[in-house]
């Protein structure tokens, strides 16, 4: 049972200046949304793409129905605000979300800033919209880098907080050189020209953005794999494990190479994949998104660090002045002049269940918040440990190989 008023009379669109709907069928391939988003303040993980690819290959696999709230000019039907949700079951519950997945760094509500004023004098308008939500017990947004003042005013309910990681952008100045002398360590740059210079003497090294479709499917299987050694090293889930997801970076890698709105990087030797970056470009911005190495044989060389470093000089000399880490706390990060910028999320419950389940995210949310220092020095610890004992194993099987072998005297005369 819904504890919003269930006696209320929501408006007709008619008598008001906006027309509010859920279009579950939205095309985001349209010219009026292509036309919005490049009017908004979005990233590309609103782009039209993107999304239009999330809710056609990833909404079914994860057995979530599209949910597009959208808002439109009552005169002319022109397109003022888009919600790009979906609704899933989460057990028992109900819950109304941005069509994230886990694949979206950061989520907004596709508006012109323009017309801000327009949507906030609509004072019905938060009425309407929540209305639609009816039948769902929490509506669940994340990922957000501010207080959207529109979302404030729609949802003046709503349980924000500040997330538990934060997002890593690095500014890029105007010269190379000299952004690379003033924000990278010294002790950083003679590391990678020295690992640079390792790498060198093992063959030819080459840095170049894949384009053609076959060579972009080489360097994500080359990637996937990567990233399966690394996430099994850890010990924790690969999202790449699962073939839709896979499918979809890599389908979007190969439609975005000629659209501009995706960038996949390689480090070869020899004409071989060792470390891949795949990224999507929009607003004069690179957005990082996956990473990996082939750690098994290189990892000594730093061949990911090695990656990012070129990856940022390409990205300057595409004339972008952003090159962003997106969401993880990766000491790397820093090393690279990242700037921590929080993301913040919210909450609106829907019904009691809703509440009590909003509960129970906030008190899990807090407590892995207050444990996190302390489960990244657990972590620490074990990682020096593996390598102490790995250390110690290699040094154990040199000293045997090192060690004379016995001399067979039975045959001596």
């Amino acid at each position: 049972m819904s504890i919003v008023s269930l006696s209320r009379q929501v408006r007709p669109a008619a008598a008001e200046g906006l027309r509010v709907a859920v279009e579950r069928d939205f095309d985001f391939l349209s010219a009026e949304y292509r036309s919005l988003h490049w009017r908004s303040h979005t990233t590309a993980f609103q782009g039209p793409d993107w999304l239009a690819g999330l809710y056609r290959w990833v909404a079914p696999a994860f057995r979530a129905d599209p949910f597009t709230v959208t808002v439109r000019a009552n005169d002319d039907q022109r397109l003022l605000l888009v919600l790009p949700l979906v609704r899933r079951r989460r057990g028992r519950f109900a819950v109304v979300e941005f069509a994230d997945f886990g694949l979206c760094d950061y989520n907004h509500a596709i508006y012109d800033p323009v017309e801000t004023p327009l949507l906030l004098a609509d004072a019905s308008l938060p009425e309407r919209v929540g209305g639609m939500l009816d039948g769902c017990d929490v509506l669940s947004i994340s990922k957000l880098t501010c207080h959207d003042r529109l979302l404030l005013r729609l949802f003046p309910n709503a349980r924000w907080a500040r997330m538990r990681f934060s997002a890593y952008p690095a500014r890029l100045g105007s010269d190379w050189a000299g952004w690379c002398e003033a924000k990278l360590s010294p002790g950083l740059r003679r590391e990678l020209d020295l690992k640079r210079r390792r790498l060198a003497k093992k063959g030819a090294v080459t840095f170049t953005r894949a384009v053609d479709a076959a060579e972009i499917a080489r360097v994500f299987a080359h990637l996937r794999r990567f990233r399966a050694d690394r996430f099994s090293e850890l010990g924790v889930p690969d999202p790449m494990r699962n073939e839709v997801v896979f499918s979809f970076y890599r389908d979007m890698a190969v439609q975005g190479a000629h659209s501009g709105t995706t960038r996949t990087y390689c480090l070869y030797l020899e004409d071989e994949p060792i470390a891949a970056l795949f990224g999507l470009a929009d607003r004069s911005a690179f957005l990082m998104l996956l990473l990996g190495a082939d750690l098994k044989r290189f990892r000594r060389l730093s061949i990911g660090l090695l990656a990012i470093d070129e990856s940022m000089r390409a990205t300057f000399e595409a004339g972008d002045a952003v090159y962003d880490f997106t969401v993880g706390d990766h000491p790397y990060k820093r090393q690279f002049a990242a700037e921590t910028t929080p993301l913040y999320e919210f909450h609106v419950p829907r019904t009691i269940s809703g509440y009590g389940a909003t509960l129970a995210t906030e008190i899990v949310r807090e407590f892995k918040r207050a444990f996190k220092p302390l489960r990244a020095g657990v972590q620490r610890v074990l990682r020096r440990l593996r390598r102490y004992r790995g250390g110690r194993a290699r040094g154990r099987s040199r000293l045997r190989a090192r060690r004379p072998r016995p001399r067979n005297l039975t045959n001596r005369v």
